[in-house]
C-alpha cells in the first residue's frame, strides 16, 4: 500500500498477490459532512454506472459509517482507473488536439443532460437518507415501481459549503428543494445565520478581507438580504435553464484519464485522445441547469463573448510588437476552445442567455461573503444592475447606485484587485498552492517560509515614507487572520482622513488611497 495523495481526502494505491490494483480513499474533516460525502458519492457512482454506463470505476468495497469499519474511518475501495491522467500528458498536445478533445470532454460531459431529475440536492442510497430527508420522486417520466426509485433517492446536499464549521451543527435548509429559487434563497439565509451567530475570523478566510470595506456582520447580513430580493428576477425563467442537473464538480486534469483513440476504436483516427475515465464526484449534486454548466478550468478563460459569437483578435493586433500578437493569438486560440466545449455541452437556452455568467458569479459569491469580503459581491451585483436588460426587458432594477457610492465601490475594488494580483504573483514566485499551501517535506517549507519573510521586509521597505511603510505591513498578505479581529474596521489613516458620507445603502463608509 503506497501513498499517492492528500488533500481532502487520503489517497492510497493498493497492489495485491494477484496482480490487480485498487484505490483506498479516506475522507479528511475537509472532505465535507461524514456519512453524507461518502454516500453520496458512491450512490453517485453507482447510478450513473447503471444508468448511463459512464465511464467511472466501479466501487468494490466502502463505508460511510467510521464506527462500523475495522479501521475506524469512512472509506471508498475503488479499481484503478484505466488509461493516464490526461495532466500528464496534456503540456504536450498540439494546439489542434486540444481543441479536438474540447469537442470530446464536452460530448462525454452532455450525456449527463440525459438524467431528468425532479428535485434539487445530492443522490443516494435510501437507505442511507431518513424517510424524512427525501425527495418524492427521482427522476421525471418512471414510474414509482421503477428498480432505480427502489433504490436511489435525491435527499440532502453534500456540498462541503453547507457544512462547514459550525453550519454543520445548524438547523439550516438543506434540501432536497423543489426549485431553484428555494436552492438560492436557502443558501443567503445560510450565511445569514451563520454570520449573525459564528462570523469571526478564520484561517482560511482571504487575507484581503482586511481592506476597507469588507464589512462587518451586519452589512453582511443586510446585503445577502437584498440578495434575496433579486433572486425571483435573476433566476432564468425557462425550464430548460433552470431545470435539475447532475454535474461533475471538480473536472480538471487530473481527474481525467485518457486513452488514445486508436487503444479503443480504429474507426476514429481523427481523435487522438478518448475519455476512459473520469473519477472524483465527491460532492456532486443536483442543481439548476444555468448554475451548473460550466466551462471546466482545462479550457475556462476570461473575455469569452457571450452566446454564439466568436472570440476575434484585439482591435490594435495590428499596431502590436511580435511577442504581443503571439500572446493575443494564443489567447484568442484558448477562447475558441472555451468556445468548443460550451458548442458541444449548451442547449441554446443556456448557451443564449442574458447576463449567463453575472449571475453565476453573483451565486457564487452569495456562498463565501464572510471568506472573501463584500467588496466582490458588491461589484457582483452592480454587474447585475448593469445588465440587467439582459435580465428581464420590462421594469427597472430594485437596486439604485449613487455616482458616489459607485465611484467608492469602484476605487475598493480596483484596491482589492491589486491586492489579489499582488498575492498571485507571490503564490507563483514561491510556488504555493491555496491558502499558503507548500508541497514537500519541512525543509522546503522552512526554505519556503524564510523566503516569504526576506520578501516582507522588501516590501514593507518599498513605502515611500513610515505611514506607507506601516500600511504595507498590514496589508501583507501572508498573515494570521486569525489576529485580524472578528468585524474588520476601516483602515483610515492620520492623513487620508475624508469625512464620512453614506452612499446608497445607508452604510458609512471611508476613503483611502493607496
Amino acid at each position: 500500500m503506497v501513498k499517492i495523495n492528500e488533500s481532502v481526502n487520503r489517497v492510497f494505491l493498493l497492489r495485491f498477490d494477484s496482480g490487480r490494483e485498487a484505490i483506498a480513499r479516506f475522507p479528511t474533516p475537509l472532505a465535507g459532512p461524514s456519512h453524507f460525502a461518502t454516500a453520496s458519492e458512491v450512490a453517485t457512482i453507482d447510478f450513473l454506472r447503471r444508468r448511463l454506463e459512464f465511464q467511472i470505476p466501479p466501487v468494490l468495497a466502502w463505508s460511510s459509517r467510521a464506527e462500523g469499519t475495522d479501521v475506524g474511518a469512512e472509506f471508498i475501495l475503488m479499481e484503478k482507473a484505466s488509461g493516464c491522467l490526461l495532466s500528464n500528458v496534456w503540456g504536450d498536445l498540439p494546439t489542434i488536439e486540444r481543441g479536438v478533445f474540447a469537442k470530446t470532454l464536452g460530448e462525454c460531459e452532455r450525456r449527463l443532460l440525459e438524467l431528468k431529475f425532479t428535485h434539487y440536492g445530492s443522490l443516494y442510497y435510501k437507505d442511507d437518507v431518513p424517510a424524512s430527508l427525501r425527495a418524492p420522486t427521482l427522476l421525471e417520466g418512471i414510474s414509482p415501481d421503477d428498480e432505480l426509485n427502489s433504490v436511489f433517492c435525491i435527499g440532502p446536499i453534500a456540498r462541503r459549503d453547507f457544512w462547514e464549521a459550525e453550519r454543520g451543527s445548524m438547523n439550516i435548509d438543506r434540501g432536497p428543494w423543489c426549485t431553484a429559487e428555494d436552492y438560492m434563497t436557502a443558501v443567503a439565509r445560510r450565511e445569514q445565520e451563520w454570520i449573525s451567530s459564528f462570523g469571526t475570523s478564520h484561517f482560511l478566510d482571504d487575507p484581503n478581507r482586511i481592506l476597507p470595506g469588507q464589512g462587518s456582520r451586519d452589512d453582511h447580513v443586510a446585503v445577502l438580504s437584498l440578495y434575496t430580493t433579486l433572486v425571483p428576477i435573476i433566476t432564468p425563467p425557462l425550464h430548460e435553464q433552470v431545470r435539475p442537473v447532475m454535474w461533475h464538480p471538480d473536472l480538471h486534469a487530473s481527474n481525467i484519464f485518457v486513452k488514445h483513440s486508436e487503444e479503443l476504436s480504429k474507426n476514429s483516427p481523427a481523435l487522438p485522445l478518448a475519455v476512459s475515465s473520469i473519477i472524483d464526484w465527491q460532492g456532486t449534486w443536483i442543481g439548476p441547469a444555468f448554475l451548473q454548466l460550466q466551462v471546466p478550468p482545462l479550457y475556462r478563460m476570461d473575455g469569452v463573448p457571450p452566446g454564439r459569437r466568436l472570440p476575434t483578435l484585439p482591435e490594435n493586433f495590428e499596431d502590436l510588437g511580435e511577442r504581443e500578437k503571439a500572446e493575443a493569438e494564443a489567447n484568442r486560440q484558448r477562447r475558441l476552445h472555451h468556445k468548443l466545449f460550451e458548442a458541444a455541452v449548451y442547449p441554446p437556452p443556456i448557451l443564449n442567455m442574458g447576463a449567463h455568467q453575472q449571475r453565476v458569479y453573483l451565486e457564487d459569491l452569495a456562498q463565501v461573503t464572510w471568506k472573501y469580503g463584500l467588496i466582490p459581491f458588491r461589484m457582483a451585483l452592480w454587474d447585475i444592475y448593469d445588465h440587467w436588460e439582459d435580465i428581464i426587458s420590462e421594469g427597472t432594477c430594485p437596486v439604485e447606485y449613487s455616482s458616489e457610492y459607485l465611484d467608492e465601490l469602484r476605487a475598493r475594488y480596483q484596491m482589492w484587485l491589486r491586492h489579489h494580483e499582488l498575492l498571485e504573483d507571490m503564490d507563483r514566485e514561491f510556488g504555493l498552492g491555496e491558502f499558503g499551501l507548500v508541497k514537500g517535506d519541512r525543509d522546503q517549507f522552512e526554505k519556503v517560509k524564510s523566503a516569504v519573510e526576506r520578501k516582507k521586509k522588501e516590501y514593507i521597505e518599498g513605502g515611500n515614507d513610515d505611514e506607507a511603510k506601516m500600511v504595507r505591513s498590514f496589508l501583507w498578505p501572508y498573515r494570521d487572520t486569525l489576529r485580524d479581529g472578528d468585524v474588520i474596521p476601516p483602515l483610515v489613516l492620520q492623513s487620508a482622513r475624508t469625512q464620512a458620507d453614506t452612499p446608497a445603502g445607508g452604510q458609512t463608509q471611508h476613503g483611502l488611497e493607496l
